[in-house]
Parts: C-alpha cells; structure tokens; sequence
C-alpha cells in the first residue's frame, strides 16, 4: 500500500494526539536506537489511550462509533474495510460480498416463495462459477478452500 493510499479509522483518530503525530514525523531525523525508543514511547502511548477510551464510562458503553446492532451485518463489515485494503484485497472482497448478498438474496426468496424442490447448495455453487469470470472462479475456489479449512480446525 502507498505511504499517500493510508488511510485513518475512527480509533485512529480517538487514540492519537498532535504531539504523537509530531514524534512519528521527526523519526526519520533521529538515529536508528532513538527511532526505536520513540516508535515504541508512540505506541505505548497509543495503547495506554485505548485502555483509557474503554474505561471512560461514556465511551467505553457506547463502542468506537458503534452502529446500532440491528445494522450491522458482515456485508456492512467487510464494505467498510475494503477502503483500507489493496487493490486486489478490494477485489477479493468485491466476491465475498457478492456471494453474501446472493445467499441473502436467495435466503429471502426461500422466506417469501412457497416451499418447493430447490437446487442443492453444491448446485447453486456450481451456477454461480458459471457465470463468473476464470479469474473470480480462481478466487472462488480459493475463498471456498480457506472456509473448508477453517471449517476442520473449529
């Protein structure tokens, strides 16, 4: 990712301060042992605000700029992390998403239609691939063997 393609959370924002930004600027100036002890006084001092955000009784019950729980949903998750990815991360959730919202969709469809015969799971896979490009295919399958494997070690 570019040093000018970063991009800042709302945490960001909350746990740092001017004077932390000006420390990490004024790093490249100092010496390699004083980067080292700066880098980490900036970071401690990072993680000392982030305890300190979830103590503060206000804060700490409200969450980082929560949503309300009712909105929230993985699609929601991963669209708001995809600023912050690269480019090919993007595109790998880009798929993600899309097989979420046409499980949903297909969800709702079952909850709304009559009770019929439907298409297996494996079937409807099989006509999603189809109507992918090779390359979403590739990446299909790849997202297909990490929930497998993550599926065996839970």
């Amino acid at each position: 990712m570019e040093k000018q393609d970063l991009k800042f959370t709302d945490l960001d924002y909350l746990i740092a301060d001017h004077h932390l930004q000006m420390i990490k600027a004024a790093l490249p100036y100092v010496t390699v042992s004083q980067q080292k002890f700066f880098s980490l006084l900036v970071k401690s001092s990072e993680l000392v605000r982030t305890v300190q955000l979830f103590q503060d009784e206000e804060l700490g019950e409200m969450g980082i700029c929560s949503i309300e729980q009712e909105h929230q949903s993985p699609i929601e998750m991963m669209n708001a992390m995809k600023p912050y990815g690269t480019p090919q991360e993007q595109d790998m959730m880009d798929v993600i998403i899309n097989i979420m919202q046409g499980f949903q969709i297909r969800r709702n469809y079952q909850e709304t239609a009559p009770p019929q015969e439907g298409p297996s799971p494996a079937m409807m896979m099989e006509k999603l691939k189809s109507i992918l490009s090779p390359e979403q295919q590739s990446r299909m399958e790849n997202i297909q063997l990490m929930l497998q494997a993550m599926q065996a070690f839970a």
